[in-house]
């Protein structure tokens, strides 16, 4: 299914079809909804990891106006801070200040990238969001991160939070639009850049000697309040269970990846490695309730 072609198509139908007596946005809606209810019906059959993400019945709308309100969330992020009057000092020399720079002109790209998409398929852009990054939403509530924009080492948790988010719902959305090649190969890059942003972000901190690796592990120094909000950030990351397209599940706990640690690595070492190896997918709602966490 080519969706751009076929949204374009729709939009040029006269007035006197049926689809073309309809809202535009009704149409799109049914468009994207039969994307997703098409998918074979064993997908949803098939027992999941309680923890991972549930196939949503999402249309391709949705996932487009999701991962947008996301790239706005980041994209503004690391704008304000480049914006800062004393950037310099804030950021403490000019290799910090090129790496955020890189990430953002990415995050710029991926929100251009999603606004001509929804434009060329003829869908209304959302608007950008307000944004309060200290999670104060502008004064209305007691602020998570009161020092994002005056302390570097806050910055770059939050920056952790909102890359480890996105890697998430990316992870998350591919199923929405599996039928779509075009849109499916679009989303997979950008959630492949969003993991190395991710990563680069994870170094930076270490650098700095925060306890993290560059993926997401137990390991880490946690950087959110067990059962808040922004938990949901790393809820069901620690996942062995793993599941292959088609789909077909790969029961990590009784079929072990071959074991070269020297010496052996136990079952338990073993099985975290392989739960440390995949980003586990979130769901649309807990990616919308994470963004809303900076949204006022």
């Amino acid at each position: 299914m080519d969706f751009l072609n076929l949204l374009a198509r729709l939009a040029d139908l006269s007035s006197e079809t049926e689809a073309g007596a309809a809202p535009r946005r009704t149409a799109l809606s049914r468009l994207g909804q039969a994307g997703a209810t098409l998918l074979p019906a064993v997908v949803a059959a098939l027992p999941r990891p309680a923890a991972a993400g549930v196939l949503e019945n999402n249309t391709v709308l949705d996932v487009l106006k999701l991962a947008l309100t996301l790239e706005y969330l980041e994209s503004e992020f690391y704008a304000q801070a480049l914006a800062l009057p004393n950037a310099a000092a804030f950021f403490g020399s000019a290799d910090n200040r090129t790496a955020i720079q890189t990430v953002a002109t990415h995050e710029s790209q991926h929100v251009a990238l999603l606004q001509r998409l929804l434009t060329q398929a003829g869908a209304t852009v959302p608007t950008k969001p307000n944004f309060d990054f200290t999670g104060s939403k502008n004064g209305a509530q007691a602020a998570l991160f009161p020092d994002v924009f005056t302390s570097f080492d806050t910055f770059l948790k939050v920056a952790q939070l909102l890359e480890d988010v996105g890697v998430r719902a990316y992870k998350g959305q591919v199923e929405s639009v599996q039928q779509d090649s075009l849109l499916l190969g679009t989303l997979l890059q950008l959630h492949s850049t969003e993991g190395r942003h991710a990563a680069h972000i994870r170094g930076m901190r270490r650098q700095r000697g925060a306890v993290v690796k560059s993926w997401v592990s137990p390991s880490d120094a946690a950087i959110t309040t067990a059962g808040s909000v922004p938990a949901k950030a790393y809820t069901g990351e620690s996942s062995s269970a793993q599941y292959t397209p088609a789909p077909r599940l790969i029961p990590f706990d009784t079929t072990l990846p071959i074991n070269v640690g020297t010496p052996a690595l136990s079952k338990e070492a073993l099985l975290a490695k392989v739960a440390e190896a995949f980003d586990e997918p979130i769901n649309a709602a807990t990616a919308t309730e994470l963004a809303q966490l900076f949204i006022y």
